[in-house]
């Protein structure tokens, strides 16, 4: 952690008064910062998100996610968590990035609902697992285990098809929808379906709030960082994939 306070100290006369309230609340707290967002670190500051981020590129990140994700990398080091092989810059900030979002995924669990989604999936004649774009890989392989586990379950790839299972369902059954906005336009059409049969719904999600967890019967959050190149969507889905891996095993461990 040192050579990391000392770069970030040398940057100190080159920012401005508020830029060095923010650096000064880093250094006291490196632990607290590398687990936080921009927005609650701002909110503890009372200043502005942008300014957080001007500080961060003074120091000189890319921006505030760059920042904590070598305050993360630093201070596991100091915690004797270190890889027996050397990784690039990239590949570690990335790393340490992804057992963030998985950590605090898992951390966000609460234990009473997963107790009661695993028993609508053993009560349910058939499990229709949902997800578009980045989120569809992992349904398949959702609905793959569970067929091997001896339940009938699918995940359609056809838009169409969707739509029409979605008005079939009935209360008996049950959808599992993997979004990790929980907005997309034909995620909420079909979940609209599902409310109008009565058919419940398992919503996991990446953000709070969504329309897809207001009209879930349960919702299970992950915490995932969005990451776009342009309009390309290059978000990792692991810690959603950690969210369903957690209920096939609970599902297998209740029905065996």
């Amino acid at each position: 952690m040192d050579s990391l306070i000392s770069k970030l100290q040398k940057k100190k006369s080159k920012l401005s008064n508020l830029e060095n309230q923010v650096l000064e609340y880093i250094l006291a707290n490196p632990i607290e910062v590398s687990e936080i967002t921009i927005e609650q670190l701002a909110d503890k500051l009372f200043i502005s998100t942008a300014t957080i981020s001007r500080t961060a590129k003074h120091l000189g990140f890319k921006g505030f996610q760059e920042l904590k994700y070598a305050i993360l990398h630093y201070t596991n080091k100091e915690r004797g968590q270190t890889n027996i092989k050397e990784l690039s810059k990239e590949t570690s900030l990335f790393s340490d990035n992804l057992k963030l979002q998985i950590s605090k995924s898992f951390e966000n669990v609460n234990d009473e609902v997963v107790s009661k989604v695993t028993k609508l999936m053993k009560e349910a004649d058939t499990i229709e697992i949902i997800g578009v774009g980045g989120s569809l890989p992992t349904c398949i392989d959702t609905a793959k285990k569970l067929i091997a586990l001896g339940k009938k379950a699918t995940a359609r790839t056809d838009w169409d098809e969707l739509r029409s299972i979605s008005r079939s369902l009935t209360q008996r059954d049950l959808a599992i929808i993997v979004s990790l906005s929980g907005e997309t336009i034909h995620v909420t059409e079909y979940a609209t379906n599902f409310v109008k049969n009565n058919v419940p719904i398992i919503a996991v999600v990446g953000v709070n709030n969504s329309s897809l967890e207001k009209m879930a019967t349960y919702t299970l959050k992950a915490i995932v960082e969005p990451l776009y190149f342009g309009e390309v969507d290059l978000s990792s889905r692991v810690a959603l994939t950690g969210i369903l891996d957690l209920l096939l095993i609970r599902y297998a461990g209740e029905k065996h």
